[in-house]
């Protein structure tokens, strides 16, 4: 860690304060440090803020092993680096007021606003559904001249809009505001605002939907190693000094709906719903120790052919680690398995795809010895295609797995996904991508 220290106070938050970063007495420019409170909120109302004194320290060891997570994953962070139990350091960003959220399940404002959608087990979306919620102050936006672009946001009904020129137009890119916790179907326009109002640039909005899709299924496939259910998760973006849109401010227990494998919350809800304090302060206890598991395991796609004359498998720009193995399994048994041998001690996990071109003998010997999935692609140019059963008709004990070339790297990255979060988010991303 840096020996750096708070300056002045930049901003305070209802969970945090913000100040300069400095140090030896100097003002680091483009940097802040970012202090967690023992506060805990509900509803936007103060009088039910609690605290509890371990609050500080879950929320920061979270966001920081979050934030390490999607960094490690090549996601875009305003996280530097830890600098105590309840500080971290992080750039100094133009944020973005928007509130954006990505959801798995239909859970909580969602189901006030779409109550057709109630089930249980709560509804799963397949593609991840994505909101914009404006970040108001007290019910009122404020821009960035400090003009009140909308004024009384709030729970009443009737809120007339507010007349905006630059909405009028039919074509203009304006945005409707409707009530965040009503039926779609009953939801009077609360007002309307200019996209220019809050971001300026429209392509922002995409931007921001590409990265908290990312993030979502980074983490959705980190908990889910550690046997718990991301719901949903609410983050904010901004803009480091160098231009560049990052996840910003804090992502901890405040940000998401996490339960177990019952539907039990271990998120803020939990509090929201009237649990007891000190059991509240369990679950985030819990929720910080888990995630100081999250991690990219080593792991690697071995790619074996039996000899020089096999033709080699096309991939490009994996996420993943590429192991090349020339051995035959039927003129160097024992080699192979030794080479085995080492893959194993050298790897957390792997997946081998055997490529041979004659009667495939390599694939049932490495299956046969190691609980690695092997996969088997059958030479489909061969004079006698029937020989793809010396790959299919396998003893009691020979798990092999037979695919053709153009699926088997995919369903060898299917199969690593289950333990890799950077693997499963591209898998789910190109999966995703199709689900209209």
């Amino acid at each position: 860690m840096q020996e750096i220290d708070k300056g002045a106070l930049l901003a305070e938050g209802k969970t945090k304060y913000i100040s300069e970063a400095e140090e030896d007495g100097k003002v680091l420019p483009g940097l802040v440090v970012i202090e967690n409170k023992e506060d805990i909120t509900a509803n936007d109302n103060p009088d039910l803020t609690k605290q509890f004194k371990a609050k500080a320290e879950f929320a920061t060891s979270t966001t920081c092993r979050v934030f390490e997570l999607l960094r490690a994953a090549g996601i875009p962070v305003a996280y530097r680096e830890q600098l105590s139990e309840t500080e971290f350091l992080a750039d100094k960003c133009r944020m973005i007021p928007l509130e954006v959220v990505a959801r798995r399940h239909a859970f909580g404002s969602f189901l006030k606003r779409n109550p057709h959608l109630t089930q249980t087990p709560p509804l799963r979306f397949s593609r991840l559904v994505t909101e914009f919620f404006l970040k108001t102050s007290h019910q009122t936006f404020i821009n960035d001249d400090g003009d009140i672009v909308i004024l009384g946001l709030s729970e009443a009904e009737g809120v007339p809009p507010i007349e905006d020129p630059l909405i009028s137009d039919a074509f203009s890119p304006g945005w409707q505001l409707l009530h965040p916790k009503k039926p779609v179907w009953d939801s009077k326009t609360l007002s309307c605002v200019s996209r220019q109002e809050v971001i300026g640039d429209s392509q922002v909005v995409e931007m921001a939907d590409d990265l908290i899709r990312r993030v979502f299924l980074v983490l959705e496939g980190a908990w889910a190693n550690l046997g718990y259910r991301l719901v949903d998760i609410k983050l904010e973006f901004g803009w480091t000094p160098e231009g560049v849109l990052v996840v910003a401010d804090v992502v901890d227990g405040d940000s998401w709906r996490l339960v177990n494998q019952g539907w039990e919350d271990f998120s803020k809800q939990s509090f929201r719903d009237g649990e007891a304090l000190d059991e509240v302060e369990r679950k985030y206890g819990l929720v910080a120790s888990l995630a100081e598991q999250f991690r990219i395991p080593q792991q690697v796609l071995v790619l074996w052919r039996g000899s020089e004359h096999d033709e080699v498998l096309n991939v490009t720009e994996l996420p993943v680690e590429i192991g090349q193995v020339i051995l035959s399994g039927h003129k160097a048994t024992k080699a192979c398995l030794l080479q085995l041998t080492q893959l194993e001690r050298n790897f957390q996990s792997g997946v081998i795809i055997a490529k041979v071109g004659m009667s495939n003998g390599l694939g049932p010997i490495l299956a046969a010895h190691t609980n690695w999935p092997v996969i088997a692609i059958p030479d489909t140019m061969m004079e006698f295609p029937e020989d793809v059963w010396s790959s299919l008709r396998m003893p009691s004990n020979v798990p092999l797995l037979v695919c053709n070339e153009r699926n088997a790297v995919n369903a060898a990255l299917n199969i690593l996904s289950q333990n890799n979060p950077l693997l499963y988010m591209k898998r789910r991303l190109a999966i995703e991508a199709l689900d209209y």
